[in-house]
């Protein structure tokens, strides 16, 4: 069972009215400050104005959240704010967890943690000859996991053999409006078959919680039906998506990222130069809506996993099941063998016998009436899946975004691949741009890493006693 634990959640605070304290939740505190808020004073006032008025503040803030939501004031929602924990879950609820928006995700890595047997969900609902079948072959990837490992295969490479069903925690710090619409998906029954259980019942409980902080705000949110008034995230657990099934067969099923939109609307020379000269904040700022690249990525579960928590790149990804079908059919270009893995011919076959297992087993679950929902979880992490992503300004361009961090030598090797990539199309088709994109390290004069590494040499003279002073803040 998914275990969800609330830390903190606000806004929330205690006010003195006619020398009693009176608590004031989110419900009342969001509301009087969305009705008053061209009144430019206190919550301590409004409140006190309210009981001064006897009115009842609870029947305020009901009729206040209902008329807000109503009009789709997501600001309202948006306004609670909450800090959880989702301890012992799979890897294919986190997919889900970390892909809105506007949430702040902190989760643990199985880029440095080993895993083991009892590190697998197994899903409830399963029995008989079934569920031996899910356990006998997820324990056979954890096998071969540990075996790769064994070898000498690094930690973050030997993940890629894991199950979707391997556990996993991370720390949550989001806005009840960020999962309205990963709530109002777990509660339509079409969606039953394809969305996982755990999804489900942390929606369930995400519910529970927060009618005991704020009642009304979430009821008056969840009246209003309209499933298209929420912002979009990627959702890899739907049952079709005709948009994303065409651009990717369009594309012919590229083995390596494409660029297939490339928007620079500072193309006169004259503002390229200015851009190119200006090393200033609020050029850079300025140049953020201005220069767009549009990716379609074919990634590993994993790269996708880490690729998706990258917030400010909006992303939108296919079916995972339209992937698993591709693989089940074609087995060895649909997975993401890992070099260090590839470059021994024992090794690989090792890796790709126990795909091929884990996939022939997923379809076996679903011809004996599993749900694809739960027999998902018994897919391995190397299998590809295609996602568009559209990196603007900010992640082509500054020290702190995308191509930035994630040409970095301690990047995930994938994402290293995408980046470098982004960064040769970006230039192929605005040349200017080669003076300033590039590794954190060119934008920075140094390297933040513990360790430095040759990138920077292409760019800054730079030794181990340069390295030591910056290390020391000098």
């Amino acid at each position: 069972m998914v275990e969800l634990n609330l830390y903190s959640y606000g806004p929330k605070t205690k006010v003195s009215v006619s020398g009693r304290e009176v608590d004031v939740g989110p419900d009342l505190f969001i509301a009087v400050e969305g009705a008053g808020t061209f009144e430019g004073v206190s919550v301590e006032r409004k409140v006190a104005q309210l009981l001064a008025e006897g009115k009842d503040p609870l029947k305020t803030a009901r009729r206040v959240h209902r008329e807000s939501t109503r009009r789709g004031h997501a600001s309202i929602t948006t306004s609670l704010q909450i800090q959880m924990e989702v301890r012992d879950c799979s890897r294919a609820l986190s997919l889900l967890l970390v892909s809105p928006p506007f949430g702040s995700y902190l989760q643990e890595s199985q880029r440095r943690a080993r895993v083991d047997k009892s590190s697998l969900i197994i899903p409830s609902g399963l029995a008989g000859d079934v569920r031996d079948l899910f356990i006998q072959t997820a324990y056979e990837l954890v096998e071969e996991y540990a075996s790769f490992v064994g070898d000498d295969v690094a930690i973050e490479d030997a993940r890629y053999i894991l199950p979707l069903s391997t556990k996993t925690s991370l720390f949550i710090s989001s806005s009840l409006e960020n999962y309205i619409a990963l709530i109002q998906l777990c509660s339509e029954n079409k969606h039953k078959a394809y969305v996982p259980q755990e999804a489900r019942e942390f929606a369930e409980k995400l519910t529970n919680v927060v009618k005991e902080i704020a009642p009304i705000l979430l009821e008056s949110r969840l009246e209003f039906r309209n499933r298209i008034s929420t912002y979009p995230f990627p959702n890899p657990y739907k049952q079709s998506d005709f948009l994303m099934d065409r651009i990717v067969s369009s594309h012919n099923y590229p083995e390596e990222p494409t660029l297939i939109g490339f928007t620079c609307l500072a193309d006169r020379e004259a503002d390229l130069m200015s851009l190119v000269a200006s090393q200033d904040k609020e050029t850079l700022d300025s140049a953020n809506p201005l220069i767009t690249a549009t990716t379609l990525e074919p990634l590993s579960l994993v790269a996708y996993h880490q690729a998706v928590r990258h917030r400010t790149v909006p992303t939108a990804v296919e079916p995972i099941y339209a992937a698993v079908e591709r693989a089940c059919h074609n087995q060895t270009p649909n997975i993401v063998i890992p070099p260090s893995i590839r470059k021994n011919a024992q090794t690989k076959t090792k890796f790709i016998d126990a795909a091929g297992k884990a996939l022939q087993t997923y379809k076996e679950l679903t011809e004996n009436g599993v749900s694809p929902s739960t027999a998902v979880l018994l897919v391995p992490q190397a299998l590809r899946i295609y996602c568009v992503r559209m990196y603007n300004g900010f992640n082509l361009l500054h020290p702190t975004g995308f191509i930035a961090t994630r040409s970095c030598s301690y990047a995930q090797w994938e994402e290293r691949t995408v980046a470098y990539k982004m960064m040769q199309e970006v230039v192929r088709r605005e040349p200017l741009l080669s003076t300033v994109i590039g590794e954190k390290c060119r934008h920075l004069g140094y390297c933040p890493e513990k360790d430095w590494c040759p990138i920077i040499l292409k760019y800054h003279h730079y030794s181990d006693e340069m390295h030591k002073r910056f290390g020391e803040g000098g």
